[in-house]
């Protein structure tokens, strides 16, 4: 490999070498200590390769000793530059793209950000913006240790952050900080009391005592389990008290809609925005719009990424649909249809913490407004601690009333 570097940078000749004695001219080369390759016997002489340096000292000797060279292809680099000496624009493109690749090195070309798991990815990157650091920054403004402790200061749901640079791409890579744990007090003295109404089905009491037996009733506020434990000798201890008390409870919601209402619906008109995207440059080269005022838009963007790397260009296609207010009005299934996803959506965000053992949905129409009333039954965890209040003159110790022959 080295050796084929070399022969390319020095150029060489590939020659052939005729005469009533071509034998000489080999003679003539190994006194004069001058490499030949590739030699090859042809029609009574023979071809070969040799550096142009070398062809030219050799070639009025070879002359005198009878033989004849001739060139037949001329190779390397010092052979190209001289076929297209007399081509400027050539050698002028040549410097010109040098110098380009030489000035684009020192722009950021790709951002990167990696570990983003509840920090929002596009806040990140108009925050790196803010610091500096985008697609189109010149990168030797840029210190990597100072846009990391600046977004660090910045955010504080981040926990380490590291700034690569490597040539033009740019890796950012986070770990969130992990929101430290609440420690609870289990010195201080509580009761459980139960958060809502329920039948009981399942106690698991680990401290204190159990005022409440399974299969009773309870209403919100009642006591569960006493922070207040009595020993066998009738003396009383303040305790931190635990447990999970698992009851049936009833949920209620309301759900309503007006049965005629102006809705905002597409009316069938699109328009789309072509751009090309370089270097973080939006070009525009299509552009139409939609007559109403009113519209939505979804944008795809496409950007090559060879070997995982985010080049600086792309293209983007933005689509604009036209929307137009119309009057709907419901029937008895559609708003069912309707009030049913509303209470869908109630039951994922606001029972998570709850097993909903059955639910059960009333439609009702009044007033032109149709209203769901969803009823759940669930099975939940009812118990919450409350503090005991205490001071330091709190005297728990049973009090012994003196008898009359004492």
């Amino acid at each position: 490999m080295l050796l084929r570097l070399l022969h390319f940078f020095r150029g060489w000749v590939s020659f052939t070498v005729s005469g009533k004695y071509p034998e000489r001219f080999l003679n003539i080369t190994a006194r004069r200590n001058i490499r030949l390759w590739d030699v090859q016997r042809k029609d009574g002489g023979f071809t070969a390769c040799m550096y142009r340096s070398d062809y030219r000292r050799i070639r009025p000797v070879a002359r005198g000793a009878g033989v004849t060279l001739r060139i037949y292809k001329k190779n390397g680099l010092p052979g190209m530059i001289g076929r297209y000496r007399g081509r400027v624009g050539v050698v002028i493109g040549a410097c010109a793209f040098l110098v380009s690749v030489f000035v684009m090195s020192l722009f950021v070309w790709s951002v990167d950000i990696t570990g983003c798991q509840t920090v929002s990815r596009t806040q990140m990157l108009a925050d790196l913006r803010e610091q500096g650091l985008y697609v189109g920054a010149f990168k030797p403004l840029i210190d990597p240790k100072q846009v990391s402790r600046e977004m660090m200061l910045r955010r504080r749901e981040i926990g380490w952050m590291a700034v690569n640079l490597t040539g033009s791409y740019a890796s950012v890579e986070i770990k969130e900080e992990a929101p430290a744990p609440e420690v609870e007090d289990i010195s201080a003295p509580c009761n459980v009391k139960a958060r809502s109404d329920g039948l009981i089905l399942r106690i698991e009491a680990m401290e204190g005592e159990t005022e409440i037996t399974e299969g009773s009733g309870v209403i919100e506020g009642q006591l569960l389990v006493s922070g207040v434990r009595t020993g066998g000798q009738g003396e009383s201890r303040l305790v931190h008290a635990q447990a999970r008390v698992y009851a049936r409870t009833a949920r209620e919601a309301s759900f309503s809609v007006p049965a005629v209402s102006n809705t905002l619906i597409p009316n069938g008109e699109t328009a789309q925005r072509k751009s090309f995207l370089l270097f973080g440059l939006r070009l525009p080269y299509h552009i139409s719009a939609v007559r109403s005022p009113y519209s939505v838009s979804s944008r795809e963007l496409w950007s090559p990424c060879p070997l995982n790397i985010t080049l600086p260009l792309g293209a983007s296609v933005e689509t604009v649909s036209a929307l137009e207010y119309q009057e709907q009005e419901l029937d008895d299934n559609s708003a069912e249809e309707l009030l049913t996803r509303e209470a869908q959506l109630y039951e994922i965000f606001s029972l998570s913490d709850c097993t909903v053992e059955n639910r059960d949905y009333h439609l009702s129409y009044s007033d032109s407004v149709y209203t769901l009333r969803a009823t759940y039954t669930c099975v939940e965890d009812i118990a919450y601690k409350e503090p005991i209040g205490t001071d330091e003159n709190t005297d728990l110790t049973p009090r012994i009333v003196p008898t009359e022959s004492e």
